[in-house]
């Protein structure tokens, strides 16, 4: 939902076409090279080995948000660099990573890979909970920027308070959910229309005229990000008695190696991959196929999948995940903020 509000709908196609890369061509070339380095080298099973590399693939937009799109940036201040790819992928590819999740679950329940309904699969699985997600999210979206539009200015305070944001935000996700789609991915398109009409109205002109419209958007995005930093904390301390407990002494140096490959390896050369075609400058495009930090949705994924279906190495995939996420905090944490620093001095954007 943050992300999707940092974004609005003031980019068009064209700035679209990278997180678009990242999403149809990084991610599935991740999720093949992760699930056969699991497969070969951990020894795991197919379905387990699918189900690391898709609950590692999706970007966290919280973990990532010093990153993505900041206050200078959502309005006047277009970015269509680093800062935008990073929030749009965060934002689509939660949802996005979720296919290949069922995928697994799908695998492990039938036991032999030629027997996965795969046409099934792609009809409901990928197109329809996808198309359902876009569609809900997006209604609703516009359902409530139309609202603030036609509400009399005396009481749009009460109706953009930053709680307004949290109960969109679950709302989306909760009918997309009873209908079966991905609550993820419509509480992104929620957020990405909930000020259509804003930034289809409001010319620059405008917006230095009326300036509360400008604060009030702000305050449902910062009131969101504020709840987010206090949730990622308290679901770090939980992570940490989770680690304490001793989930870690269910793989070895192996899943250690893999973990380093997923984030030192793969993923940015999958993201230089996927990033071929684009306009982005060099040194850009291999800082936004680096910095695919890995989360919360992670484990939001796998506790998933695991309530969902038997796996034989469930406590080993826990582990290796594990070791993915502890790994992408390091490393992301102690590079990302000298990566922001460096492109400010040399090249903004």
């Amino acid at each position: 939902m943050g992300a999707g509000l940092k974004i609005g709908m003031r980019y068009g196609i064209r700035h679209w076409k990278d997180p678009l890369r990242l999403i149809f061509f990084t991610m599935p070339l991740y999720i093949s090279a992760l699930t056969a380095i699991c497969y070969y080298f951990l020894g795991m099973d197919g379905a387990s080995s699918l189900l690391v590399a898709s609950v590692c693939a999706p970007t966290d937009p919280v973990l990532a948000s010093e990153l993505q799109l900041q206050k200078e940036e959502m309005y006047e201040n277009k970015n269509t660099g680093i800062r935008y790819a990073l929030t749009s992928e965060a934002g689509l590819n939660d949802g996005m990573a979720f296919p290949f999740v069922f995928l697994a679950i799908m695998w492990s329940k039938v036991g032999a890979w030629s027997e996965v309904d795969v046409y099934h699969w792609i009809n409901y699985y990928v197109l329809y909970k996808i198309l359902g997600g876009i569609v809900i999210g997006s209604i609703l979206g516009y359902s409530f920027s139309l609202l603030i539009t036609n509400t009399p200015s005396k009481y749009k305070d009460e109706i953009l308070s930053g709680f307004m944001g949290i109960g969109l935000a679950i709302l989306a996700f909760s009918i997309a959910e009873l209908l079966h789609a991905y609550g993820f991915i419509s509480a992104f398109f929620a957020g990405l229309f909930a000020q259509y009409h804003y930034h289809l109205k409001r010319s620059k002109e405008a917006k230095k005229k009326d300036g509360q419209s400008n604060e009030d958007k702000q305050e449902l995005l910062l009131f969101n990000e504020k709840i987010e930093e206090f949730l990622i904390v308290l679901w770090t301390i939980i992570f940490g008695g989770f680690v304490a407990s001793g989930i870690l002494n269910y793989t070895d140096w192996k899943g250690v190696l893999v973990a380093l490959t997923a984030i030192l390896f793969l993923r940015p050369l999958a993201g230089r991959i996927g990033l071929l075609g684009s306009t982005i400058e060099a040194n850009k495009k291999w800082a936004v196929s680096f910095f695919g930090i890995k989360g919360v949705g992670s484990f939001f994924y796998l506790a998933f999948a695991l309530y969902e279906s038997s796996f034989s190495s469930a406590n080993e995939i826990y582990a290796v995940v594990s070791c993915v996420v502890i790994l992408s905090i390091l490393i992301h944490g102690l590079t990302g903020p000298r990566m922001v620093d460096y492109f400010k001095r040399t090249n903004p954007g």
